[in-house]
């Protein structure tokens, strides 16, 4: 049994030390660890119920005090902690694949409390301490779970705190007035008025700055240019051979089409984005050809 646990605090070392690593830049590696990866949004809800079951395991001890649970708390608990490697580790897969950004660092790290609490949980039912001590400590480590999980669906879905039910009832009793000005009177750049609406209903919900699948950002023109793993997505001037160009015109059914899912751009929005990009970036609104003026988005007062 001290073998066992002195091997579990030293592969907790190991995990720790394994989230200062840095993501993989080449493409091979990538497409294997992005593939490994993609199984944590399964892996990731076994530590979640294991771990449920085994505070539902506590309470029924807390009611019935007769009951023989020690066996059961152990083994919930140990089920819990090599669930929870494995979560971790595609997880950790995930980060060094480059598809999200710094923002998966917390996450990890709250994970690996999570980790490091049942490893004491599991050390503290071995020393048979009371049932209200070990509560206490359940309660603790269920703590760390929530925050961990909740910073997975932060950048996942985003964060439910930003859109409150009654911040959003507020927006929508707000009326907004806009129109587009004269062309001398707006100066925003296209990608601020017609580029960025675009991309913000078909890309952003796999590249924005909390999720950035292959490490792409596509929330300002000098992240685009930057690109992600697989180079820069947009050529300035160069169209065609821009990745994003190339992606969008891909048949919807290749898996490196993209958006992967619909809405998809619409020839009309892609015969833009190709004039944005060919004509260097660098455009004003009133620069915007006629037949793309529906792209514009009405200035905000």
């Amino acid at each position: 049994m001290k073998i066992l646990r002195e091997a579990k605090l030293w592969l907790l070392v190991v995990l720790g030390a394994a989230t200062q690593l840095v993501p993989f830049s080449s493409d091979g590696p990538v497409k294997w660890l992005l593939f490994v990866g993609e199984f944590h949004p399964l892996f990731v809800h076994f530590p979640l119920g294991l771990w449920a079951a085994t505070v539902l395991i506590l309470w029924v001890g807390f009611r019935s005090p007769a009951l023989v649970i020690e066996p059961w708390l152990r083994g919930g608990t140990v089920a819990s902690f090599w669930s929870g490697i494995l979560a971790f580790l595609t997880g950790l897969v995930l980060y060094l694949s480059g598809t999200y950004g710094d923002e998966i660092l917390l996450h990890m790290y709250a994970a690996w409390v999570f980790l490091l609490s049942l490893f004491i949980f599991e050390y503290v039912l071995e020393k048979g301490v009371g049932m209200k001590k070990m509560g206490w400590l359940a309660l603790a480590v269920s703590g760390v779970l929530g925050y961990a999980g909740h910073l997975g669906g932060v950048i996942t879905h985003g964060d439910f705190l930003e859109s409150l039910p009654w911040e959003v009832q507020a927006a929508v009793e707000t009326p907004v007035k806009g129109t587009v000005l004269p062309e001398h009177e707006d100066s925003r750049s296209v990608f601020e008025a017609a580029v960025y609406p675009i991309l913000d209903d078909k890309c952003l919900l796999c590249h924005a700055d909390r999720r950035a699948r292959a490490g792409l950002t596509m929330t300002t023109e000098s992240a685009i240019l930057k690109g992600g793993v697989s180079g820069a997505a947009i050529l300035a001037g160069e169209a065609e051979a821009s990745m994003m160009i190339q992606r969008i015109q891909l048949p919807e059914e290749d898996p490196l089409h993209m958006p992967m899912t619909e809405p998809f751009v619409t020839p009309d929005e892609e015969a833009f984005l190709i004039w944005w990009i060919n004509e260097g970036l660098n455009k004003k609104v009133y620069e915007i050809p006629v037949q793309f003026a529906s792209f514009i988005e009405p200035m905000t007062e």
